[in-house]
């Protein structure tokens, strides 16, 4: 998109089309290189188009049983751009041969295997970068996470969960660079290990019925671990006049300090959430005790999800609202329900004011009748954005550079991940 000539003085001239047509044409716009070239014709132009929306975590959703399954040779999951209107999806270029079904999002990297249901590989890969690591393969493998990232830190960990038994019931493992084999976290299954959190030297996940497991691998050659259900702890911090049920409950390494977020339910719908500091457990002792509750994040924002859970700053990545939290519906029915609505795509909750936005589900699957969860935060490594970055200052097209969809944008004016 070329940069359009403006008439001095106002009144006349491009930036004076009205607003609401400059605000339909920019949702339009599917790449991040027409946002921001939109948002440097003038001030008016910039007052009316949304905020580039580059250089913030992406929604990854992944097909479900209820939609027609992909073909083989194809993806399973697909990227999106959290916007509240005309959400648009981002290409992120072709995975490596033969592993296209995804199986989690962490640091940047994707977890893909050959198989959605028995896969003998499993990679992982660096859209960005294009750089894939391989790990050992692990049949039943559900979700794999990562405790950094594999190309800046050679003491990186993955831990991934495996289906047991045939009642939902899953088990962690662990695994280090140069491993030949995956070895057991914890030998007691538990009800899901969907959300999981690297602090201090441990590894803390905590399933649906929020049972909470600590593993300390530095204490011996096997893994310490400690196993609590909090579940009535939670129950009991709401202290508003009528109960509000736990949605959900997540833990996050935010500035230093472990976090629990309690998601309140109102109705059957995300209405508020309460975030508490989780100290350390200690080796014996009472029930785990909750620290202070947090009621202002700083210049940090949480960012939710099935997946990885972490926290991002606003000075950092000026795309996204500071004091706020992200999260994705990923538990909701996305069918048509027997009241012909469709579930949340998203939504995002204001700590300050403690209002909530939502994030409606994509039209382009609502039309096509395709059913797709938001499981995972996409949010690609710095180093990329870098370089699409300097590819803009030098007038180049970021597109040459990287199949990626995606760049670093000036800061002057980015204001919203709410676009």
């Amino acid at each position: 998109m070329k940069r359009l000539r403006t008439t001095a003085g106002g009144g006349s001239g491009w930036s004076a089309l009205p607003g609401d047509l400059l605000e339909q044409i920019s949702g339009y716009l599917s790449t991040d290189a027409d946002h921001l070239h939109i948002h440097q014709v003038c001030a008016p132009w910039r007052a009316c188009t949304p905020s580039p929306s580059a250089f913030r975590p992406w929604i990854l959703a992944r097909w479900t049983a209820r939609s027609p399954p992909p073909a083989p040779s194809s993806c399973n999951y697909s990227v999106w751009l959290p916007r509240r209107h005309l959400q648009r999806e981002v290409g992120i270029g072709a995975p490596p041969a033969g592993v296209p079904y995804c199986c989690g999002a962490s640091r940047g990297w994707l977890a893909l295997t050959d198989n959605a249901s028995s896969p003998t590989r499993l990679v992982l890969w660096d859209p960005a970068s294009g750089a894939e690591v391989h790990l050992p393969p692990l049949p039943g493998v559900i979700q794999v996470f990562l405790s950094a990232d594999p190309l800046a830190s050679p003491d990186w960990m993955a831990v991934a969960s495996q289906r047991y038994g045939n009642m939902g019931a899953q088990k962690p493992f662990f695994c280090r660079p140069g491993d030949a084999a995956w070895s057991v976290l914890c030998d007691r299954p538990t009800a899901g290990v969907d959300r999981v959190a690297f602090h201090g030297g441990r590894i803390y996940y905590m399933d649906w019925m929020h049972v909470l497991v600590v593993c300390d691998l530095n204490r011996g050659p096997a893994p310490h671990v400690q196993i609590r259900n909090i579940s009535g702890h939670i129950s009991r911090l709401c202290s508003c006049d009528r109960y509000h049920g736990i949605r959900r409950a997540h833990m996050v390494s935010c500035a230093g300090d472990l976090l629990l977020v309690v998601l309140r339910n109102d109705s059957g719908h995300p209405s508020f959430a309460e975030i508490y500091k989780l100290e350390s457990p200690p080796e014996r002792g009472p029930p785990l005790e909750l620290g202070d509750r947090v009621t202002d994040l700083g210049n940090h924002s949480l960012f939710l999800a099935r997946g990885e859970n972490f926290a991002l700053s606003a000075k950092e990545f000026p795309a996204i609202r500071r004091n706020h939290i992200y999260g994705l519906e990923f538990d909701g029915n996305y069918s048509r329900n027997y009241d012909h609505a469709w579930p949340d795509w998203a939504f995002v909750f204001d700590l300050g004011s403690g209002t909530l936005k939502k994030i409606p589900y994509p039209g382009e699957f609502r039309d096509e009748g395709s059913n797709w969860q938001p499981l995972f935060w996409l949010c690609l490594r710095s180093q990329f954005m870098r370089k699409q970055q300097n590819a803009l200052s030098r007038n180049e097209d970021p597109a040459t550079l990287s199949s990626a969809a995606g760049v670093e944008v000036f800061r002057d004016g980015i204001q919203s991940i709410i676009c």
